[in-house]
């Protein structure tokens, strides 16, 4: 009995010192794994580092357009697709790697395969290949136009307001429509030849896409929020202010008075009403039967009233936090005065009227001395 008690004491400090080995065999395995991944982690960014930045051998030539506020990753994957870099992520390596952060213009480019990455930055550094550009079919869209003036500028009259009303392309939006007002995004665009209205449309949208999708990822308290809604605010916002450090404050503005269920006052809808553009309003003109008519309906017009950028559909997404319930123009004919109250609003009205006054007398003037100038031929 004495003996087996006696074992029975040695066998649990036999058991401690077992259980600890195993603690560092385990510990040694672990770091031996652990220094093997780190040499061999470090041995894989050596070598796509060296894929990345080794001077290559000019291959192939290729032609690659990169479209208007196309991102890193974007021109990453245009590279992929054209067989010039095996992962987009390299082109973004390459980048950081460079870390000029410059800007790479868009337009077209012509890139030789069997370069590296930091290479093919480079030539994309360098800007869009003159040979190229000047053989390619440049259309530019600025901001603040509505279709029928988009088919104006371009010439091409009602097909390209048919062709703007195309359902297919309504609902890959996925908007409640009657055409693409609003959704046609302005830019700078390239085609190898004059394109059909169809064609040029489709980019149009696709942009408007990329460009709204980029923008609810930096402003995501905007995701819950109605796209046509935010594109009817941006819209009046586009066509208000050409500031782009107003328009979050216009934007607000908007907001405010629709919470408080004022009329927005707004011209440019009136403008969208009555085709008239560029033209002073009239009083007469307040008396339209319109919904688009801000004087006369409360709330936002039924749609949008132009294609706004991106400026103002980010502005619409993410407003100022300020109280305004007012704007008028200033004496420059660029920049406003925000009030919060009608009193404010009315002495920055008188001052406005104030200061505009010589400029009117001198103009007409001007137009007086023309006139007879005219006459006197």
């Amino acid at each position: 009995m004495t003996e087996i008690n006696k074992n029975n004491r040695g066998a649990p400090t036999h058991r401690r010192w077992t259980f600890w080995r195993m603690v560092a065999v385990c510990m040694l395995w672990t770091w031996a794994l652990l220094f093997l991944g780190v040499i061999a982690a470090g041995a894989g960014a050596f070598l796509v580092y060296d894929y990345v930045t080794r001077p290559g051998q000019k291959g192939a030539a290729v032609e690659v357009v990169v479209p208007s506020g196309a991102s890193g990753r974007d021109i990453g994957r245009l590279l992929a697709e054209h067989g010039l870099i095996e992962y987009e992520g390299f082109f973004r390596l390459a980048m950081q790697v460079e870390g000029s952060n410059s800007h790479i213009q868009h337009g077209a480019y012509e890139l030789y395969k069997g370069l590296s990455a930091l290479e093919l930055l480079g030539l994309l550094q360098e800007g869009p290949s003159r040979h190229l550009l000047a053989n390619q079919i440049r259309i530019t869209i600025p901001e603040g136009l509505s279709i029928p003036q988009m088919a104006e500028l371009l010439g091409l009259g009602d097909t390209f307001i048919e062709t703007a009303r195309a359902r297919d392309l309504i609902e890959r939006l996925e908007i409640e429509a009657d055409s693409l007002e609003g959704f046609l995004m302005p830019n700078t665009y390239f085609f190898d030849k004059e394109p059909e209205p169809r064609a040029l449309i489709e980019r149009m949208v696709g942009q408007f896409e990329k460009e709204y999708t980029a923008l609810l990822e930096a402003h995501p308290g905007a995701r819950h929020l109605d796209k046509r809604y935010v594109v009817t605010v941006a819209s009046i916002v586009e066509r208000e202010t050409r500031v782009d450090e107003e328009r979050p404050l216009v934007a607000q503005v908007i907001y405010n008075r629709i919470r408080r269920e004022m009329p927005l006052q707004m011209d440019s809808t009136l403008q969208f009403a009555l085709n008239k553009y560029g033209e002073r309003m009239l009083y007469a003109d307040l008396d339209t039967d319109s919904p688009y008519n801000t004087y006369k309906y409360r709330g936002l017009p039924p749609g949008p009233i132009c294609s706004p950028g991106v400026s103002s559909l980010s502005a619409a997404m993410a407003p100022a936090d300020v109280r305004y319930l007012y704007f008028v123009s200033n004496a420059d004919g660029r920049t406003h005065t925000f009030s919060r109250t009608l009193e404010e609003h009315n002495r920055a009205v008188a001052r406005f009227r104030r200061e505009i006054a010589p400029q009117r007398q001198r103009r007409e003037q001007g137009a007086g001395a023309r006139e007879q100038e005219v006459s006197e031929r």
